[in-house]
């Protein structure tokens, strides 16, 4: 099946009854790209157009309505909510090699959302903050490391 077919139906047996609990809209804003919006934040579930198979779910607050994708600290992926409680990335994230791997990643990525995406939904959570500075630290650690590595001469340093 195409990853978009089963990305629809993904949405619709494990994320529109999460929007219907809560009485917010779920919008299909492009082909791959799902939102649900709440006054407090927006959660975007979007299939992966990288190399991986599958589909992230992001949250950003509702005051970016309009934003740029590859602006850096805007939006989070719920992974780093769940590092943020202290959970096993390994028993959400799993290698989608088949259609059925692509629904239960949906399911176990709608369960995460009920835990840690829900909250931020409905104004409950304080919180986000932390999140921005646990990813801030990371990229820094990671750009630290990035330097010191040994590149040829033919890489041009504004590429590291």
């Amino acid at each position: 099946m195409c990853d978009s077919e089963i990305f629809d139906k993904a949405i619709v047996k494990y994320f529109a009854p999460i929007a219907r609990e809560l009485g917010l809209p779920l919008a299909k804003v492009s082909d791959g790209i799902y939102e649900i919006p709440s006054p407090h934040f927006i959660m975007r579930i979007r299939l992966h157009t990288g190399h991986r198979r599958g589909f992230n779910v992001l949250l950003r607050r509702a005051s970016f309505r309009k934003f740029d994708e590859n602006e850096p600290f805007v939006q989070y992926d719920i992974g780093c909510f769940l590092e943020l409680y202290g959970e096993d990335l390994k028993k959400t994230f799993i290698e989608v090699d088949s259609d059925d791997d692509f629904m239960r990643q949906a399911q176990l990525l709608a369960e995460a959302t009920k835990r840690h995406g829900v909250p931020y939904l409905i104004g409950k959570c304080k919180d986000f903050d932390a999140v921005r500075e646990i990813v801030k630290k990371r990229a820094r650690e990671n750009i630290e490391k990035i330097r010191e590595l040994r590149f040829p001469k033919n890489v041009r340093k504004e590429w590291i």
